[in-house]
């Protein structure tokens, strides 16, 4: 029987085996700086519906941290 937190390696990059959970992780993070890349690259100081929506998100996340957490996560 195996265990289900065992993975079998799909590749190596030198001596490091890459798995299917970190090829996800990868592909994850593509979306997420490709996502970031093309919401940022027209931001105006009078924000369009798509802005003033992710500035919304955003400032939500920045008081729920604020709440929990009691520091600034400005860093």
């Amino acid at each position: 029987m195996t265990s289900p937190l065992s993975s079998i390696a799909l590749f190596h990059l030198g001596p490091v085996p890459i798995t299917a959970g970190v090829v996800t992780t990868w592909m994850i993070m593509l979306v997420l700086v490709l996502g970031g890349f093309l919401v940022t690259r027209r931001l105006s100081l009078i924000p369009s519906a798509t802005q003033a929506t992710f500035e919304l998100v955003v400032d939500t996340v920045d008081s729920q941290i604020r709440d929990t957490m009691r520091v600034d996560p400005t860093h």
